[in-house]
C-alpha cells in the first residue's frame, strides 16, 4: 500500500539520512513539497510519484527514479547525472536545462516534456535517436503470422524514435517478407494494427493514417519498425 508522506515527514526523512549509504524510499506518494535544490543523491525511489511539488534544481545525481511519476512538478535546472531513468513518467513536465550527463532514459515517458537547453553527453543512454537522422537504412518490422518485412527507408523520409527501440518514418520500400526462418517467401503481410493495411514485395507504402513529427508521441502514426530483425521478431513473439 502506497504510504502518503506529510511535507515535513519526507524533508526531514530526506535531509536525516546517511547520504554515504543507498537510501530506498518505495511505494510512497509525496504531494505539495518544496523541495527546490534539495540534495536527493543516492536515493532508490521504487513506485513512487511526487504530486505538484517544487523540485526546480533538485539534485538526483546517481539515484533510481524508474518507474516513477512526476505530475505537475516543476523540475526546471535539476541534475540527473548517472541515473536511471528508465520508464519513469515526466509527461509535460518542465525539464529545461537539466543535466541528463551519464543517464539511463530507456522507455521514459517524455511527451508534452520541456526540454529546452537539456544537457546530454556521450554517456547518456537512450536520449538520442535510435535511426540514422540522415539518409537511407534497412529496417525491419514483424506482421501478421510473423512474417517479417525488410524495408528500405529513402533518405527523404522523416523518420525518429522516442526512448525505445521502435521506431517510425513517414515513407519505406519492401524489399522482402519472408518467414522467421527465411525458408519462405511471400508477396504481402498484413498489419498486425491495421487489418485493412498491407505490405507488397517491391511496393512503396505510407502510413494510411499520417505521420506524427513529434519523436516523443512513442506510439503514434507512422510506420513502425526496428533497425535489427531480432529486435523485431522478439517484440512480436514475447
Amino acid at each position: 500500500m502506497n504510504k502518503a508522506f506529510t511535507s515535513d515527514e519526507f524533508i526531514n526523512l530526506i535531509t536525516d539520512r546517511d547520504k554515504s549509504e543507498r537510501f530506498l524510499v518505495e511505494e510512497s506518494i509525496i504531494k505539495d513539497t518544496y523541495l527546490e535544490g534539495f540534495d536527493m543523491t543516492n536515493i532508490t525511489f521504487k513506485l513512487c510519484s511526487f504530486e505538484n511539488c517544487n523540485l526546480r534544481g533538485a539534485d538526483f545525481s546517481g539515484s533510481s527514479i524508474s518507474g516513477t511519476l512526476f505530475r505537475e512538478c516543476p523540475m526546471h535546472g535539476c541534475r540527473f547525472v548517472a541515473s536511471d531513468m528508465t520508464e519513469a513518467i515526466f509527461r509535460d513536465i518542465d525539464l529545461s536545462d537539466s543535466d541528463l550527463s551519464g543517464a539511463n532514459l530507456y522507455a521514459a515517458v517524455l511527451e508534452g516534456a520541456n526540454l529546452d537547453g537539456i544537457i546530454v553527453d556521450e554517456n547518456t543512454k537512450w536520449y538520442r535517436m535510435v535511426p540514422p537522422e540522415e539518409g537511407a537504412f534497412i529496417a525491419w518490422k514483424c506482421c501478421s503470422e510473423l512474417r517479417v518485412v525488410q524495408l528500405l527507408v529513402p533518405r527523404e523520409a522523416r523518420r525518429v524514435s522516442a526512448t525505445r527501440e521502435t521506431c517510425r518514418c513517414d515513407k519505406a520500400k519492401v524489399l522482402s517478407i519472408k518467414s522467421i526462418d527465411e525458408t519462405i517467401s511471400y508477396d504481402w503481410a498484413q498489419s498486425t494494427v491495421d487489418p485493412d493495411f498491407y505490405y507488397e514485395r517491391g511496393k512503396w507504402v505510407e502510413p494510411a493514417n499520417g505521420f506524427e513529427p513529434d519523436r516523443w508521441k512513442d506510439s503514434s502514426r507512422g510506420i513502425h519498425f526496428f533497425m535489427e530483425r531480432e529486435q523485431c521478431i522478439a517484440y512480436q513473439t514475447v
